[in-house]
């Protein structure tokens, strides 16, 4: 995973908007802006990166990122690691962010991974939405499902808030409402729920009742998808706002930075 999008919530319609995206290149990263950036009202860059037609680069993994990783010296870390399934494998600070989300109680950014379809097949790992308003006594049954459980998406046509919304529930034979898909997958799974060639199949990839909402119910898609299928092809926030190139961060601007993030 060299790849992540940040997204910023609007205040008032509670919409998630691309803003920019990170790059890890061979000798750093590269920060740029999308065109959803425009779209938020006032949204004026990240801490002093307030270019928006600008690039930005940076040897190390900029403030604003690396300060959403809990440092490896908390005591939670290995139940963080357990949450998102890496508690086996090394995981590189970019993988962490993709699985999480990078959500912090503090502010209105998360990051999102672009999944990208091998061979026909897109393979996509997310954290279910919304449990924080599920009844006590669905949170219960729910956790009583087991990995690899199947579960299903349904269309929420009427749907105040998304026309796109995709609902997730469990099986018969007491199929429970239990969260939604992250908003800005739901364009492209129902492209492939549309199609009569393709098939989806999400399943409970892992439970974790003891960790923060926004982490609690973690699911595996498998697609099979057309040739060069893109997730976020309908979506032109995720478009890049410029393509100038990347601007070198002194010492001093990366100190400034980090003192704003």
């Amino acid at each position: 995973m060299n790849h992540l999008y940040v997204a910023a919530q609007n205040s008032l319609t509670r919409e998630w908007i691309p803003v920019a995206e990170l790059l890890e290149q061979g000798d750093g990263y590269v920060l740029r802006y999308t065109k959803g950036a425009a779209r938020l009202p006032g949204f004026g860059g990240l801490g002093r990166m307030n270019a928006l037609e600008q690039s930005y680069y940076s040897p190390v993994l900029f403030p604003f990122f690396a300060n959403r990783l809990i440092p490896k010296s908390r005591p939670e870390y290995r139940d963080y690691l357990r949450w998102v399934g890496l508690e086996n494998a090394p995981a590189s600070p970019m993988e962490l962010l993709a699985v999480t989300g990078g959500i912090r109680a503090t502010d209105g950014y998360q990051l999102i991974a672009p999944p990208r379809a091998e061979n026909n097949i897109l393979k996509l790992d997310f954290f279910a939405r919304g449990l924080r308003y599920l009844p006590t006594e669905v949170l219960k049954l729910l956790f009583l499902q087991k990995s690899g459980a199947k579960v299903f998406l349904m269309k929420d046509v009427q749907n105040e808030k998304d026309g796109w919304a995709l609902a997730i529930r469990t099986a018969e034979p007491m199929p429970l409402f239990v969260g939604y898909v992250p908003r800005y997958y739901c364009a492209g799974i129902a492209r492939l729920l549309d199609s009569s060639s393709t098939k989806v199949n999400v399943k409970v990839n892992r439970i974790n009742q003891d960790a923060p909402f926004d982490m609690k119910f973690l699911l595996s898609v498998e697609a099979e998808c057309p040739e060069n299928f893109d997730i976020l092809d309908d979506v032109s926030d995720f478009l890049p706002f410029t393509t100038r190139g990347a601007e070198r961060l002194s010492n001093i601007a990366l100190a400034n930075t980090q003192l704003d993030l």
